[in-house]
């Protein structure tokens, strides 16, 4: 009889967990296939959005900041490629007069002489003139990001350019920075100083580059539809302009090393920039977020 029972509740365990490996199957089996059926859908929308926005729209309707004069802003050579190379690109394209304000050499592991003349080799492929382009050596504001950047002194440079060149469109980085690296957001409170301290010109517009969250930023094209949504002033670039900023970034060899290829490849900054505006009101704002 004991044996008997025992054979009983082998059969019984054995059957439950047969059908419950038959049930978890099915289950991920489901699931598999709704994800699928998602993810196609979300693949048809980025088609249809890139060929009705990046690809079918005029030049000069896409994303137009009606901008004449415009300074860009960066921290770093190959800012302006890894981060505002679409802004940049569309710009020049457009026909506005864009100018690039760099804040250092990237001198951080002693090849500023070379990130300098790579700098200008990147911006001479985005379509950026040679006498354009600025670029600031000074011992307070050196590449490093364990060194914190003098506000004051980035925001009498930025003015200054801002007035002899009477520039009507500044673009730089948001809070965040893109990759919160600590010069990027230096120039953004720098920015709110200028603000706060009424130096910006009066007819000069001001945008940043919207930070995104780590998804978003390594899904490269496939966030033209969040992009669309989220933003009312945008640069999306066909496949064969994308081309031409991975050109120019791959023009700074010296930064190329293995992880920045995945970065070419992966990130959406290297086909969409999205732009907001930003007033007193935002500056403040955002300062009271960080208090």
């Amino acid at each position: 009889m004991f044996y008997l029972n025992y054979l009983y509740n082998l059969e019984f365990i054995y059957s439950f967990y047969i059908q419950l490996v038959a049930d978890t199957l099915v289950y991920f089996r489901n699931v598999t296939l709704y994800l699928s059926f998602w993810l196609v859908g979300y693949l048809i929308v980025c088609c249809l959005v890139y060929r009705r926005y990046a690809r079918r729209i005029a030049t000069r309707t896409r994303g137009a900041l009606r901008a004449k004069r415009v300074l860009i802003v960066v921290a770093h050579p190959d800012d302006e490629c890894m981060f505002f190379g679409p802004t940049i690109f569309r710009l020049c394209e457009q026909g506005a007069d864009v100018y690039l304000l760099c804040l250092s050499n990237g001198n951080y592991e002693g090849k500023g002489s070379i990130r300098k003349q790579e700098l200008w080799n990147a911006c001479h492929e985005l379509g950026v003139q040679d006498e354009k382009i600025y670029l600031v050596m000074d011992t307070r504001m050196p590449d490093n990001p364990g060194r914190q950047w003098p506000i004051p002194v980035i925001s009498k440079l930025i003015q200054h350019k801002l007035e002899s060149l009477e520039i009507d469109t500044l673009v730089t980085f948001d809070r965040g920075g893109v990759s919160s690296h600590p010069n990027h957001c230096a120039i953004f409170y720098a920015i709110a100083y200028m603000f706060v301290e009424k130096m910006l010109p009066i007819r000069c517009t001001v945008y940043t580059l919207d930070s995104v969250n780590i998804l978003r930023k390594y899904i490269t094209f496939l966030d033209i539809p969040l992009s669309f949504i989220l933003s009312s002033k945008r640069y999306f670039l066909r496949w064969t302009e994308s081309r031409r900023v991975v050109r120019a970034m791959k023009l700074h060899r010296s930064q190329m090393v293995w992880f920045r290829y995945l970065y070419v490849v992966f990130s959406r900054y290297m086909v969409i920039n999205t732009l907001r505006r930003i007033s007193l009101a935002d500056i403040e704002l955002e300062l009271e977020v960080d208090d």
